[in-house]
C-alpha cells in the first residue's frame, strides 16, 4: 500500500462518525452520574457508569437550561441523547437531549448505608477524637509513593519544618489492592509506636478512585488507631467516611502538612517574643522589690538599726544578681536551641557550599547548572556564580 492510498487520521475519523451517529437512533440511557462538570461556558459534561461500563456525556447549555435540578456525583438518572464523535479528539460521546432523575446511584447508597451503621457504633463521635501535638518530630504517611500527594507533604514540610522525620508505609490509593494494603499500613505505623502523627491520603479524582477510603475495613482501622491520624482524601469537596472517622480532616494533603506542622518563621518569632516578655517581667519584679524595700525603709530606718538595712539590701542586690543570672541562662538556652535549628536550616542550602570554594556553572542566559563538559561546546559562555559575586567565561578546550 502507497502512502497515496491511505487515509488520513480525519478522513477515518470522519467515516467512523457516519456509521456511528447513522447506526444508532436516539436512545434513553441510564447510569450513575460520576465527574460532573458544569463548564463556565453553560455545558454540562459528565459520566453515565455502571458496574460494567463508562459513557462520557455532554449537554449542551440551550438544553441544560430547561432542566429543574443539577446532577451531582452519584446521581442517578436517565439521559435521552444520540451516539456522536467529537472528531477533533477522535472519541465518542453521548449527546444528551433530556437527563432526569432516576433515583440515588449505587455509591451513594452504599455510602450513606455504611456511614449510619458505623455512625450507630460511635465511631464519629468526637469522645474518640485524639488531640494532635502541637510540634510533632515524626510523621507517617500512608499513601502511595507514585502519587502527588506524597510530593505536595514533602513540599510543605520542606518549607514549614525541615528537621521534622517522615517514614513512608507505602500502599495502593485504588484499585482491588488498596483496601488490604492501606489498613495493612495504618496498623504497622501504629503499631510500631514510631510516628507522633499519621497521614492518610491522596490527590483528587473521581467518586470511585476514592473509594476505598469510603471502605468499612479501612473506616475501622481509622478509627481504632491509637496514634493521632489525619485524613486528607481529594480535594475539599471530597468527604470519605475516613474522614469523618480521623482524629482530624484535611482538605488536602498539602492542607494536612500545613495543620501538622508548627511554621519554623512563626517559632523563631514566637521565641523572641517569650524572652522579650521574661526580661520584661524579670526586670517589673527587680523594681517592685526595690521599691518596696525602699518603702519599708523610709518606715523603719528611724526604728531599726543601721546593720539590718545592710542586711536587707545585700540580699536585694543578690536576688537581683540571681534573677539576671537566671534570666541570661534561659535566653541562651533557648538562643542555642534556635542556633541549632538555623543550622540545621543552614544545611540544607544547596548555595551554602560556595562558602567552601565551590561554584555553579551555567550556560550564559540558562537557569541549570553544567554537570560535564560533554554539556558544552568551544567558544559558549559560561556564567560562574562563586560564594561572593560572579564571572563570565568563554569555553576554549574540552575533555571529555
Amino acid at each position: 500500500m502507497s502512502d497515496q492510498t491511505a487515509l488520513t487520521v480525519y478522513e477515518i475519523t470522519t467515516r467512523i462518525k457516519t456509521v456511528l451517529e447513522g447506526g444508532l437512533p436516539v436512545l434513553w440511557v441510564k447510569g450513575e452520574i460520576s465527574q460532573f462538570t458544569k463548564h463556565r461556558s453553560g455545558h454540562w459534561y459528565f459520566t453515565l457508569k455502571d458496574e460494567r461500563s463508562a459513557l462520557p456525556c455532554v449537554l449542551w447549555r440551550g438544553r441544560s437550561d430547561g432542566l429543574t435540578f443539577i446532577p451531582q456525583a452519584g446521581d442517578m438518572v436517565v439521559a435521552q441523547g444520540k451516539a456522536t464523535v467529537y472528531e477533533r479528539g477522535g472519541r465518542y460521546q453521548f449527546d444528551c437531549y433530556e437527563v432526569r432523575p432516576a433515583g440515588v446511584g449505587d455509591l451513594a447508597q452504599a455510602f450513606e448505608a455504611l456511614k449510619r451503621k458505623l455512625d450507630g457504633e460511635g465511631f464519629f463521635d468526637l469522645q474518640r477524637k485524639i488531640q494532635l501535638p502541637s510540634h510533632p518530630e515524626r510523621i507517617g504517611l500512608v499513601t502511595s509513593p507514585e502519587g502527588a500527594a506524597l510530593q505536595d507533604i514533602l513540599r510543605v514540610a520542606r518549607e514549614r519544618a525541615p528537621w521534622v522525620e517522615f517514614q513512608l508505609a507505602p500502599a495502593a490509593v485504588q484499585g482491588t489492592a488498596a483496601v488490604a494494603e492501606i489498613v495493612q499500613a495504618i496498623r504497622k505505623l501504629d503499631d510500631s509506636g514510631w510516628a507522633d502523627v499519621i497521614i492518610i491520603g491522596r490527590g483528587g479524582g473521581a467518586p470511585e478512585d476514592l473509594w476505598a477510603f469510603n471502605e468499612e475495613a479501612v473506616v475501622r482501622a481509622v478509627a481504632e488507631c491509637r496514634t493521632p491520624i489525619v485524613s486528607a482524601v481529594g480535594h475539599e469537596v471530597d468527604v470519605s467516611l475516613s474522614d469523618l472517622a480521623a482524629d482530624l480532616r484535611a482538605p488536602t494533603p498539602s492542607a494536612a502538612a500545613e495543620m501538622c506542622l508548627p511554621d519554623r518563621e512563626a517559632l523563631s518569632d514566637r521565641l523572641f517574643d517569650y524572652q522579650g516578655r521574661l526580661v520584661r517581667v524579670l526586670r517589673s519584679r527587680i523594681n517592685e522589690y526595690r521599691s518596696w524595700l525602699a518603702d519599708y525603709a523610709a518606715t523603719i530606718i528611724r526604728q531599726r538599726v543601721p546593720a539590718l538595712w545592710r542586711e536587707e539590701s545585700q540580699r536585694v542586690d543578690e536576688l537581683s544578681r540571681r534573677l539576671d543570672s537566671a534570666a541570661s541562662r534561659y535566653v541562651e538556652r533557648n538562643r542555642s536551641t534556635l542556633d541549632r535549628l538555623a543550622a540545621k536550616h543552614s544545611s540544607l542550602d544547596p548555595m551554602s557550599i560556595l562558602a567552601r570554594g565551590y561554584s555553579v556553572i551555567k550556560k550564559m542566559g540558562t537557569a541549570k547548572p553544567v554537570t560535564g563538559s560533554d554539556e558544552l561546546n568551544v567558544g559558549e559562555r559560561l556564567d560562574i556564580k562563586f560564594d561572593r559575586g560572579s564571572a563570565e567565561a568563554v569555553v576554549d578546550n574540552l575533555n571529555p
